[in-house]
């Protein structure tokens, strides 16, 4: 290298730091790792200690906003020996509150606030754990317990709501988070709870959430029967007009109304003796058989010949009247029905269907395929058939309508593109480590090589040629001065004609050339 021109050799100097310095960019961008979020939407203080601690672990991480985002590589282990430190702190602690030491001090006010407390935390991450709730918090309001019933008051609950963008919690949600904490605090009515969102929405109505509960239930329900009738009328009238030629709607008319009767039935005929009691009195009158003066005289038994009107007095005393009564009670046994009849809520009160067919597709005597219309006789069969596969009853107003249309043809949708793999996390990396080892081949034996390999050959063909017994340099090339000399080491005239053979044999017209002006010199 020593014998190049002092150009080629700074040339090859610049160009081989740059290529050193675009390889050694290309294989850092090629191990640079992909930056997945460890947390987002941390507090400050959170995040200070989140990066302090990845800064003594020599972990790399990058801040983007209230996100710090490591290697993909390191996310999983990184949260887990976060979590192990209690980080983040942002979210509302639990029962673990209770886990810590009390001093012998602690009053049983800050017992109770300690445990409303991971109260209100444990519920606040069971409420996050839904598809749509990015967070959540509660607050609850219990008051002390009062020696009288009448001045108890009842416990209060606020839930607060931050909801993922575009999303929004039905009214089913709803209500499942009201009796999720009305349930979870002693005493606590369900109408007591109110659940905002993070743009302050109410999100319960003016209603009890019992109510919207069973609203909600009925509606499903009803729903249910509706659409088990529609698939039945469809699943009936597929076969005979062909997969997508039917459209059918039901609208159920369902009362909820539950009713609860008792009755109680008599019946005339059917009786039979159960008791009888029968009593029988039999009662004389005999006053007409005493007599006389009063006295003392009159009360002495006489003789039987001396008392005066012994006959008439024996007369008198055949002759008393003798009264009977008689009494007979007697208990039947009644054919008595009682009847308990209690009606379930959801009976049909009312269907609608309407059946929509479309025309059919036949082939005329052109050989064209031609839609008709269904006739009017088919229509009543079918119709027919609808009634029979619902239950139809005319009593309790059913109604069915069975109309004939030509449906439009639906356009072909494209369909969606499929994800292309290079969106891939693991492609990326791969690309990357195959683009740089890629880069580096191509600097190597594309540029570096032909570069070393020009400037090598530059310098032994001397870079100039024989012009009036002087050597000639090239444009790129320097001379100290003096005359031109032969390479070093070349002294004898055998090893001059054996360099000159050499030259001549790598450059012929170059020697050519040389010879000519050798000739034209009369040399």
């Amino acid at each position: 290298m020593s014998n190049l021109p002092i150009v080629r050799q700074l040339g090859l100097l610049i160009g081989l730091a740059a290529s050193i310095a675009l390889g050694v960019g290309i294989y850092s961008w090629a191990k640079e790792p992909n930056y997945v979020p460890l947390f987002d939407g941390m507090s400050g203080a959170d995040a200070a200690q989140v990066v302090t601690i990845l800064e003594q672990g020599n972990t790399p991480y990058r801040m983007q906003g209230s996100m710090v985002a490591v290697p993909a590589g390191t996310v999983h282990n990184l949260r887990l020996q976060l979590a192990s430190q209690g980080l983040p702190k942002s979210s509302s602690p639990g029962y673990e509150l209770l886990d810590q030491e009390q001093s012998f001090g602690t009053s049983s006010f800050i017992e109770k606030a300690r445990f409303n407390r991971a109260l209100e935390g444990e519920l606040a991450r069971s409420i996050s754990t839904l598809n749509s709730v990015k967070g959540a918090r509660v607050h609850l309001a219990i008051p002390k317990k009062s020696a009288f019933l009448r001045n108890q008051q009842g416990a209060t609950a606020s839930v607060l709501i931050s909801l993922l963008p575009g999303r929004k919690l039905n009214q089913s949600q709803i209500a499942g988070v009201i009796h999720l904490v009305s349930s979870s605090v002693s005493g606590m009515d369900s109408g007591q709870v109110t659940v905002v969102d993070q743009q302050g929405n109410l999100l319960t109505g003016n209603g009890s959430s019992s109510a919207m509960a069973m609203g909600s239930e009925h509606f499903t329900f009803a729903s249910s029967i509706e659409e088990s009738y529609s698939q039945r009328i469809v699943d009936l009238l597929v076969p005979i007009m062909g997969a997508g030629r039917v459209r059918a709607q039901v609208t159920a008319d369902v009362d909820f109304t539950a009713i609860e009767r008792t009755s109680e039935t008599f019946g005339p005929n059917n009786t039979m003796l159960r008791s009888e009691q029968t009593s029988e009195e039999r009662s004389s009158d005999n006053s007409k058989a005493f007599g006389g003066a009063p006295g003392a005289g009159s009360n002495q038994p006489a003789a039987a010949q001396e008392v005066p009107g012994a006959d008439t007095a024996a007369s008198n005393n055949t002759s008393a009247a003798t009264q009977t009564t008689k009494q007979a009670t007697r208990n039947y046994e009644l054919d008595k029905v009682i009847s308990h009849i209690k009606e379930a809520p959801g009976t049909i009160k009312k269907l609608s269907i309407a059946v929509l067919l479309d025309y059919r597709q036949e082939t005329n005597d052109a050989g064209e395929v031609a839609r008709v219309a269904i006739p009017d006789e088919e229509i009543e069969r079918l119709t027919q058939l609808v009634k029979e596969a619902v239950g139809f009853n005319e009593e309790r107003g059913d109604s069915v309508n069975v109309m004939n249309a030509s449906f439009l043809e639906p356009e072909l949708m494209e369909p969606l593109p499929e994800i292309p793999i290079w969106q891939e996390p693991w492609v990326l990396d791969i690309a990357k480590q195959t683009a740089g080892g890629i880069g580096i081949l191509l600097l190597i034996f594309g540029i570096l090589r032909p570069v070393m390999k020009n400037l090598v050959g530059a310098g032994k063909q001397g870079g100039g040629r024989m012009v009036n017994g002087e050597l000639q340099l090239g444009a790129d090339q320097v001379t100290l001065g003096g005359a031109p000399q032969l390479p070093p080491g070349v002294t004898s005239y055998d090893q001059q004609v054996q360099l000159a053979q050499t030259i001549a044999g790598q450059s012929p017209k170059r020697a050519a050339n040389v010879m000519s002006e050798w000739v034209q010199d009369g040399g």
